[in-house]
């Protein structure tokens, strides 16, 4: 009996060390979070002055999704937990094991889950954030990253970068129904009700200036969208008929007509553009080498912002979006 009081405080000293403080804005209004890829932080950005509130991490943000106004999801491609972020308590907690390789995540409101990539195990695992537990993991392609859902059918199409490939699964069975090749070296998809839009890379030696527009259904590509040099990652909404890309090599946002799949813009933003997102009335897109972040008027176009960042701005999520 006497070890075990040693044991019950180093249990004990340990699961207090599961919880980390960190600084947060008391209101998250107009504000916007993004992770950083050259240092190990988180930063809020109040979009009307500019000001920054940085916070230190022990790990570097690959992935963040909001499953509850005060509630955010952060993965580390390194780590092997997802973590919890509550807002309004400023507190940061181990949520659930999942194995290093997350990538990407994306949450369905209505089923409470959260599915998300692994790079390392070639997954894409089912995260029930009532249960606090995995319930499912597909295996598909090499190294999946980019998802996006089809919420009308159920179905989940995964990029997988390695494999060149895109896989679609069934996520009411939690099967991949089927998968079919894409473009090498993909990155970046969006699904605009019928079609999947992908961008990437491309092989290596020629750099693809093209977003391909694939039928799901079939694998079959049915068209091509020229625009700049490395389409990534793209936005778009029910509020709009535009769909909005971005390009690494030509550090540009497109604006393209989501009906004709025409190029009606052309906007040049800060060096290396790596996420973009947006509200009813702005698109915000970092540049990771710029260290910037672009604020674009989604009705005239055009840059009505531009705050500079620290240490390479990568991922982002709008605290509240503007109603």
């Amino acid at each position: 009996m006497k070890k075990l009081g040693p044991i019950l405080l180093i249990l004990f000293l340990l699961s207090g060390c599961q919880t980390k403080e960190i600084s947060v804005p008391p209101s998250m209004k107009d504000t916007l979070i993004v992770s950083n890829l050259k240092k190990q932080e988180i930063t809020f950005v109040d979009l009307q002055t500019g000001k920054l509130t940085a916070s230190a991490l022990n790990f570097r943000i690959t992935s963040m999704e909001k499953i509850k106004p005060n509630t955010i999801i952060l993965a580390g491609e390194n780590e092997d937990s997802l973590y919890r972020l509550q807002l309004k308590e400023g507190t940061l907690t181990k949520s659930v094991q999942t194995g290093k390789g997350v990538n990407e995540m994306v949450y369905l409101t209505k089923d409470h889950l959260l599915l998300f990539t692994n790079g390392l195990k070639n997954t894409v695992g089912f995260y029930d954030v009532k249960k606090e537990k995995v319930i499912a993991e597909v295996k598909i392609g090499k190294f999946p990253v980019s998802m996006a859902l089809n919420d009308k059918k159920n179905l989940l199409y995964v990029v997988n970068v390695k494999g060149a490939s895109l896989s679609v699964i069934d996520i009411s069975t939690k099967k991949e129904l089927t998968h079919f090749p894409i473009i090498e070296r993909p990155k970046g998809i969006f699904f605009d009700g019928k079609y999947v839009w992908v961008g990437g890379h491309g092989p290596y030696g020629s750099l693809n200036e093209y977003i391909y527009v694939y039928d799901p259904k079939t694998g079959k590509e049915v068209d091509r969208v020229k625009v700049g040099v490395m389409p990534v990652d793209f936005y778009g909404d029910v509020s709009s008929r535009y769909v909005y890309a971005i390009c690494h090599g030509s550090s540009s946002v497109y604006k393209i007509d989501n009906k004709n799949r025409s190029v009606s813009k052309q906007l040049k933003v800060g060096a290396n553009p790596y996420d973009i997102t947006g509200d009813k009335y702005r698109i915000y897109v970092t540049s990771l080498d710029g260290d910037s972040l672009a604020i674009i008027d989604r009705t005239a176009f055009t840059k009505s912002k531009q705050i500079r960042l620290k240490n390479g701005p990568h991922m982002m999520i709008l605290g509240e979006e503007n109603e």
